[in-house]
């Protein structure tokens, strides 16, 4: 890999690097982009030039050209610094982080607001679902935005950048704005696409041996005749190898009503329609229509969007419709009134459970199945009464599932649906006193109500059971702003101060059936065998905030910034001053050089505490599940500190960006350092006190990082540009201590094996886990037994990796455009649940041993005595060695080289079109198109994800990654 990323590297700087999305024929206009007006934080536009933090800019085209339909895992590989995890799974959870991890337990992905909305991004996935113990991904709220109403990013990176947000934004933030009409024009838009997907890496099964524990098929006598047939009771592979000579009865050979299968028995042979087939090629649709309007001082813009999903699991599906209204209007020479209003309804139905779950298909076909199975079988999954039929039958003439459900029992019964409906947006007032002195008054706000339903179905192998889960979420903020701008000769000064008032709410209510449905098919909480459990709660919190900031210029090149944030937390007793000081020197202007474009240095620092959730001062009762009639109370497993402290964390960062040769050549290097103090950290304590942990500040973790864009044009004229781009951020976190001789911090358990944790003196997010145990010589050493020897829990690699880079190329000639981002990651474990098992029960291809298990194994290593091994394993015992000694063996490399996206586009001739359009764009888009540099083939390393908090690295089931092929065809009247 570090070969291949040098030679990368080489090529990359030897051919000249550019910024790809700043396509510009003109130098001058170049030159105005480089030193032009960006958004800000609260949504205030600044000369770039005067800004002393990080923060880089996407146009909007960019994710709508590659037909993205999620705005946040767009930005895989395009910014510096941000680290996307992006599984590929229907409309599932993106993990995204700027710049490392900062706390052990609390908030680590940046703030995300659109249109200056504070938009909330909760995620639903319960700590099993995280933890690859089975679950389905809901996502993230931030599925919401709609792609094709997206202007512009502006990624915020670093608390300097951040800090006028206060507390929530410590990890950075991400400014969406969306598009608006224009003054004097008339838009109207129709863009229309379709993409399909397609299963791309997977785990690679063996296609030698089918099912069973036994190298022989047992016997039975049925109505008189002896008959092979098959251990249906097992869910391994480990059974006799194929033989088409050889012939049995199949699971689906015992139900009369299948006549032409009824006792009929079939040779032992790889199924025609292996698991590839049980996939299919997901489409989604997607359709745009906008009308922006100027109506002399009053412009309009009205945007309807409509994304159908279909998913590579059969059934499962999502819509989702936007609609939105961008309104700024003149009310007189002083006055301008603004609104922006976003309503959301998406719809899911049957998002496919993920890890080891009774409903994951991922976990019957890659970890605990049978290799003969052929799916054109397994769709006749149900009986004329309502019976399942499934291939792990209890017995030949017991046709109860034993430990599996059919597949399409499982996605056609046991199914969920959720629904969100939402409204976003804000509204706003505009008063000039003068061209120096205006104010300004805002209310943003965040509705929306989510619902979750989920079914097994009566004869399902588990329990049955209906569940539904409603939550209301609200925040709305309440802002105002006094500006001052003036110029004093060769000073300036831009200045404004203002106050916020947040309101947080949200309520949560959940039932389901207790004791399995009596009725069949009839799902509702009062069909349940015993009364059914209800569960609530709700959630309310509150922050006052005044802020301040005043930039200070002399001579437009150099530039001194202050702000200021006090917070009042209804979470937390004391109150929160969050300072920030930036600083830039536009040295260009001072040097005037004719072949250096734009140059500036730039410093800044900052402090900001994190609020913690709400309720963490003082210690609630719980209320248990009545027994026998009575009702339980107790206490919490933990205990709140009355006195609890925010989390505060420090930045400090430098940076320099110059462009040369009239803007072909340019770079921005950032180097930032961060220290996170009073993390809050439940810590075990005495159970005689009542309860198992208390909650504390303790510990610090830093971060330290580089952040480069290197960016040259080496071709640019009339007909034909060539930009390219590379983004590279490298981050060494550390978790440096956390009270007295406590080392570390488990996070959480994979379901089985190895645990995540924060370990001190390591980076977060460690797996432990047992190694192999060496000797001197670096020998794996091997127990009485003959198999490896394993060590104590230790930590085997952590989740965070050690540098990400992208790369973006982009062509024009004339009407004609080529892109593509190369996604390169280096470094990062993650620990497979789907090796171990699929090792364990000899699905997977290397446990066929070449197709000869018969000989046995003996592993390649030293006994303790030093003499080299020669203890004979049979198979069976071999595979069942990666679940029950070194977990190492299940530990990998999460490093990846990823064609991430590739785009063409061609705008066709006005000779063409005629005059009915002002424009026609095609364009065809693939993504995630291949990957290389994978440890372990049959895994991609971003689908080791299952929801977007803290939990990451634990792969307890996943379904394949996909590929992605479609077009766009963009109308403009």
């Amino acid at each position: 890999m570090k070969k291949l990323t040098a030679s990368l590297l080489v090529l990359v700087l030897s051919s000249s690097i550019a910024i790809a999305h700043a396509q510009q024929k003109n130098d001058t206009i170049k030159t105005k982009e480089i030193e032009g007006v960006v958004v800000t934080a609260l949504g205030i536009k600044r000369e770039k030039k005067s800004l002393g933090y990080a923060s880089q800019e996407i146009k909007g085209d960019m994710i709508s050209d590659a037909g993205q339909t999620n705005a946040v895992s767009a930005l895989s590989g395009n910014v510096a610094g941000v680290q996307v995890t992006a599984p590929s799974t229907m409309g599932g959870s993106t993990r995204i982080t700027m710049r490392g991890i900062s706390s052990i337990t609390g908030e680590n992905r940046p703030l995300i607001i659109v249109d200056g909305v504070p938009l909330d991004n909760s995620n639903v996935n319960d700590i099993d679902t995280q933890r690859g113990a089975g679950g389905r991904d809901y996502g993230d709220a931030s599925f919401d935005i709609n792609p094709d109403d997206i202007e512009s990013v502006t990624v915020l990176k670093g608390g300097p950048a951040a800090a006028l947000y206060g507390s929530r934004a410590g990890n950075g933030a991400i400014l969406y704005t969306t598009k608006s009409a224009k003054k004097g024009r008339t838009d109207i838009q129709l863009n229309t696409g379709v993409a399909f997907e397609s299963i791309y890496i997977r785990p690679k099964l063996q296609n030698q041996y089918g099912g069973g524990y036994s190298a022989t098929l047992p016997t039975a006598n049925i109505n008189g005749q002896t008959y092979n047939i098959q251990e249906y009771e097992t869910d391994a592979s480990w059974g006799p190898k194929y033989d088409s000579n050889l012939m049995y009865l199949p699971w689906y050979a015992f139900d009369p009503e299948f006549s032409s299968d009824y006792l009929k028995p079939v040779p032992w042979v790889a199924p025609k329609n292996d698991v590839d087939s049980f996939f299919d090629t997901g489409v989604t649709y997607t359709n745009n229509l906008s009308v922006a309007k100027s109506f002399g001082d009053t412009n309009v813009r009205l945007s309807y969007t409509n994304t159908n999903i279909g998913g590579i699991v059969p059934t499962s599906k999502i819509k989702k419709d936007n609609f939105s209204i961008n309104l700024n209007s003149k009310l007189s020479d002083n006055l301008k009134a603004e609104a922006i209003f976003n309503y959301v309804h998406t719809d899911g139905y049957n998002r496919p459970e993920l890890g080891y779950g009774d409903n994951s298909v991922a976990q019957k076909f890659y970890q605990f199945g049978q290799r003969n199975l052929d799916f054109v079988k397994l769709k006749d999954y149900k009986l004329s009464n309502g019976g399942q039929r499934t291939w792990n039958r209890t017995a030949w003439n017991d046709p109860t599932p034993l430990y599996s459900d059919n597949p399409y029992w499982i996605i056609n019964e046991n199914t969920s649906e959720d629904s969100r409906h939402r409204f976003f947006g804000n509204a706003g007032l505009t008063y000039n006193f003068n061209k120096n002195f205006y104010i300004v008054g805002k209310v943003y706000g965040d509705v929306y109500s989510q619902n979750i339903s989920s079914r097994v179905a009566v004869g399902s192998q588990a329990v049955s059971d209906y569940t539904i889960e409603k939550r209301n979420v609200s925040e709305f903020n309440y802002e105002g702003r006094a500006h001052y701008n003036n110029n004093f000769g060769d000073f300036s000064v831009n200045s404004f101060v203002g106050f916020n008032i947040r309101d947080n709410k949200m309520s949560w209510l959940n039932g389901t059936t207790v004791g399995g449905l009596v009725i069949p098919n009839l799902y509702n909480l009062n069909n349940g065998v015993e009364n059914s459990l209800a569960t609530n709660a709700s959630i309310h919190s509150s922050v006052k905030s005044l802020f301040g900031s005043v930039s200070l210029g002399y001579k437009d090149m150099l530039f001194v910034e202050a702000t200021g944030r006090n917070d009042w937390f209804s979470s937390v007793n004391d109150d929160q001053f969050y300072p920030s000081i930036t600083g830039s020197f536009v040295f260009s202007k001072a040097l005037s050089i004719d072949w250096l474009s734009f140059g500036k240095v730039r410093a800044g620092w900052s402090s900001i505490a994190s609020g913690g959730d709400a309720y963490k001062r003082l210690t609630y009762t719980v209320i248990g599940i009545p027994f026998n009639g009575a009702p339980q109370y107790s206490n919490p497993n933990t205990n709140n500190d009355p006195n609890i402290r925010p989390e505060v964390k420090t930045t400090k960062e430098f940076g320099i960006e110059a462009s040369f040769f009239k803007n072909r050549f340019g770079f921005d290097v950032t180097y930032y350092d961060t220290k996170s103090k009073d993390l809050i950290l439940p810590l075990p304590i005495d159970p005689a006190t009542g309860f198992l942990f208390k909650n504390i500040n303790v510990g610090e973790m830093t971060n330290k990082g580089i952040e480069a864009m290197v960016n040259v044009s080496p071709i640019r004229n009339d007909n034909f540009s060539w930009d390219i781009t590379w983004n590279f951020a490298k981050n060494k976190n550390k978790l440096v201590e956390l009270q007295g001789d406590l080392k570390n911090h488990i996070l959480t358990n994979a379901p089985f094996r190895a645990q995540l944790a924060a370990q001190v003196g390591e980076a977060y997010g460690a797996i432990l886990g047992t190694d192999y145990v060496y000797d001197a010589n670096g020998n794996r050493v091997v127990d009485a037994n003959g198999f490896y020897k394993a060590s104590d829990l230790k930590s085997l690699g952590s989740i965070l990796p050690d540098y990400n880079m992208g790369f973006r190329n982009t062509v024009k000639y004339k009407s004609l455009s080529l892109s593509f981002l190369i996604d390169i990651q280096q470094g990062g474990k993650y620990f497979s649940t789907t090796h171990m098992w699929g090792m364990y029960s000899g699905m997977l291809e290397e446990s066929a041993l070449g197709g000869n298990r018969e000989a046995g194994v003996i592993l390649d290593g030293v006994k303790e005595d030093g003499t080299k091994n020669d203890i004979l394993l049979d198979a069976p015992t071999w595979g069942g060695t990666y679940y029950n000694t070194v977990d190492a063996q299940n530990v990998f490399d999460a490093s990846y080289i990823k064609l991430r996206d590739v785009t063409i586009g061609y705008d066709l001739p006005k000779s063409l079109i005629g005059n009915v359009f002002q424009g026609i764009r095609i364009s065809a888009f693939a993504r995630n198109l291949f990957a290389w540099n994978l440890a372990n083939k049959g895994i991609d390393p971003e689908n080791t994800s299952y929801g977007s908090g803290n939990i990451q690295g634990m792969e307890g089931g996943s379904l394949p990654s996909t590929r992605t092929y479609g077009f766009n065809v963009n109308f403009k009247f």
